[in-house]
């Protein structure tokens, strides 16, 4: 894959059997926009906020890492799909009134935009398209949630070693101030601070006004 911006998968290894060991990434299932349909690859502009879904799915420390996107191989997943991936940008968590929402199933209800990359005959590649306009809204969200040091917040995180990292998303699972499911109205972004070890919490117009304004999103 090409990306043009720093990107991160989730990926977790099956425990181990004779041969090649079978690796997974985390995917979500899309309802709306371009991937409908699909369960798209979610990719990460923070390593960190992958660490935190692996742990909220209980993944075992040592079954999965946060691998940079550009160098994960999705062959099967654009087998499937034709020639195509379908992949979704997460950018925050869902939240109710200060509660995280959790689907019945299992795992944290994320809002991201989803998309539907095609391969490249020039580059052999599939190119993984994220707008100008999405990287702002994201910026945003930090600010608006009074975190104006989250870019060299951002810094320490892209550098730290994978236990470490590790460390504090198992922090960060311990810091959640409550649960929901998503029987009420979502109203809220969830955002960890790396920082101050809390999480803080954003109404969801910044994130609806993007969608309504991005032609591109679902």
């Amino acid at each position: 894959m090409q990306v043009l911006a720093p990107l991160y998968v989730l990926v977790s290894q099956q425990a181990a059997q004779p041969g090649p060991t079978p690796c997974r990434v985390l995917c979500e299932p899309i309802r709306l926009g371009q991937a409908a349909g699909t369960d798209a690859m979610v990719v990460y502009l923070s390593p960190l906020q992958a660490c935190i879904d692996a742990a909220f799915l209980s993944l075992p420390a040592e079954q999965y890492q946060v691998v940079p996107a550009s160098s994960f191989h999705p062959d099967q997943m654009i087998e499937q799909h034709h020639g195509r991936l379908p992949y979704c940008l997460h950018f925050a968590w869902a939240a109710s009134n200060g509660c995280l929402v959790v689907r019945p199933e299992g795992g944290l209800v994320r809002l991201s935009t989803s998309r539907m990359g095609r391969m490249s005959s020039l580059l052999d590649a599939i190119p993984l398209h994220i707008e100008l306009s999405e990287l702002d809204c994201y910026e945003r969200m930090w600010e608006y949630a009074g975190l104006f040091a989250h870019a060299e917040c951002h810094a320490r995180d892209l550098v730290m070693s994978e236990p470490e990292r590790k460390r504090h998303a198992a922090r960060a699972l311990a810091r959640i101030p409550g649960v929901c499911l998503p029987v009420g109205p979502i109203n809220q972004l969830a955002l960890y601070d790396l920082e101050s070890a809390h999480w803080h919490f954003v109404g969801l117009d910044l994130f609806s006004e993007f969608l309504a304004a991005d032609p591109a999103s679902p």
